[in-house]
């Protein structure tokens, strides 16, 4: 009897993830497709919507993301390209409009010398400290050897 009722209850959990997962796709809002009259200006779009951020999201782009402010974005980006605008104008478009943050990979400006320069710094003194801490080391062996062979001659 034990046997049915955990075999019972294992069916009834399979089939609870199955009918979750046919029904999921139905209630999830997909990332419309837009159509565009020629392929290189879908590519345009596509590479578009990768390199710039979700405001809402910080994590996403605006292609990857189902935020209502991100399909706004997109539509805006989709407008922009019909009205022939070039990938650095709408860059900047939406920089002007939502910062530098917006874009995957900031310009080099005085507000982001620090984003673009710090790993570089930090990579230096990690450099300096470790090459430093290497030489402290061959300094204390050879001062180590020198008091062993000193005993040794004292006995």
């Amino acid at each position: 009897m034990r046997n049915f009722t955990q075999t019972t209850a294992l069916v009834k959990r399979v089939t609870l993830c199955i009918v979750l997962l046919i029904w999921q796709p139905a209630y999830a809002e997909s990332i419309e497709a837009n159509s565009f009259k020629s392929s290189v200006n879908e590519q345009r779009y596509r590479s578009l919507i990768d390199e710039i951020r979700c405001p809402v999201c910080q994590g996403q782009s605006i292609g990857g993301s189902n935020a209502g402010l991100a399909k706004d974005l997109r539509e805006k980006v989709r407008e922009l390209i019909v009205d022939n605008k070039t990938d650095d104008n709408i860059r900047q478009y939406m920089t002007e409009r939502y910062g530098d943050f917006v874009v995957f990979k900031p310009p080099m400006n005085k507000n982001t010398y620090l984003l673009w320069y710090a790993p570089f710094v930090f990579l230096a003194l990690g450099l300096f400290f470790f090459i430093r801490s290497l030489g402290k080391k061959s300094s204390d062996k050879t001062q180590d050897i020198d008091t062993q062979k000193a005993k040794d001659l004292l006995k």
